[in-house]
Parts: structure tokens; sequence; C-alpha cells
């Protein structure tokens, strides 16, 4: 799986030069086998959606879109699978420490007035991996939270898109959007014309 192998090189990278990095690329298999087991609708985003789409990062945690009743229909199987859980919306996997943050439908998103998480039926699915949301739906998420790290990752995916790609990720994002959306592609063309 090159989103597996992916996560494992940059963790290994990372590893390297920082001590107590968090083996995502060990916990994720798991998460995907409990929330599978489980009967639980749900699509990665966040960090592992990011190097799925193209920008290879680090991450040291999980982001899972579920629904409202996730977390009791999970409960009875965290242990069998390795997790416990901190909170309704927060697991820790025990063998790596990764924290899983559970994105549940309806919740709002962590800035304010940003609206609430969706369902992960009511968001499109990666043509490569249908566990992992789509990019119109990652960068949806991510222009909605904008905390710094959010529009740094929404700058590397807009970078190698060509023009018909992005124009065809600019229709897919809500209309309120676009304007910020225009200016993070700007930013992303400017940063390609400083490395040529």
């Amino acid at each position: 799986m090159a989103l597996s192998a992916a996560l494992a090189r940059v963790t290994r990278f990372v590893a390297a030069v920082s001590t107590g990095v968090p083996r995502v690329d060990e916990a994720l298999p798991a998460l995907r086998r409990l929330l599978e087991d489980a009967g639980v609708h749900f699509k990665l985003a966040g960090g592992v959606a990011v190097i799925h789409h193209g920008y290879v990062r680090a991450t040291d945690d999980l982001d899972v879109l579920v629904e409202a009743d996730a977390l009791g229909r999970i409960r009875p199987l965290l242990g069998s699978y390795g997790f416990s859980a901190e909170s309704d919306s927060r697991l820790r996997h025990l063998a790596t420490g990764v924290g899983v943050d559970l994105l549940v439908a309806g919740r709002p998103l962590p800035r304010a007035g940003a609206g609430s998480y969706p369902s992960p039926v009511e968001v499109g699915a990666s043509p490569g991996d249908s566990a992992i949301v789509d990019l119109p739906s990652l960068v949806t998420l991510k222009l909605r939270a904008a905390r710094h790290q959010d529009l740094a990752d929404v700058v590397a995916l807009l970078k190698p898109l060509e023009d018909v790609a992005y124009t065809v990720l600019e229709s897919q994002v809500p209309a309120e959007l676009r304007p910020r959306l225009a200016e993070l592609r700007r930013d992303a063309l400017e940063e390609l014309s400083w490395s040529r």
C-alpha cells in the first residue's frame, strides 16, 4: 500500500532527527481494522489524507471522520485492537502511543464559526482508497479549520495541480471558500516560481 510506505518513510526520516516519534504507520492498520470490524462508517482525514493526496509530510496522529454513534460501537472492541479511549473523541493506540482524533459528525470544527464536521458518508472518497476523503473534501475541511498547518497543507496540495485540475477542484469546493482557495493558489504558484 503506497500510503503505508509513505508513512513509514516519513516516520523513519523524522525518527532519525528526533526522539519519541509516534509510529503512525503501525497504528493506521489497527485503526482501520477496528473501525471496519465495528461496522463504523469512516473516512480518514488530516495528515494521513494529505500524504495520500501527494504531499508527504510528518504527522503524529490520526484524524478520522465518524458518525455520532461511533464511540459507542467501537468501545467494546478497543482493547482487542490495542486502543484505549481518552475521551469521547480521542483514542490512543497503546503499542505506539499514537493519538486518534474522532472527528464526530455534527460537532463543531476547531475554529469558531467554521461549521461542523460532516458525516463520513456525506464526503467524497478518494479514488485511490475509499477509506480516505477525496481531495475536494480534504481541502474544504482544511479551509474551514483554517489553522496554520491546514492552510500550509492546502498550499502544498495545490502546487502540483495543473490549471484544469485546479479549476475542477475549485468547482467542487463550497462557493464561500473559493476566494480563500484562490488566494492560496496564488501563494502556491508564487512559491513554485521561487524554485525555478
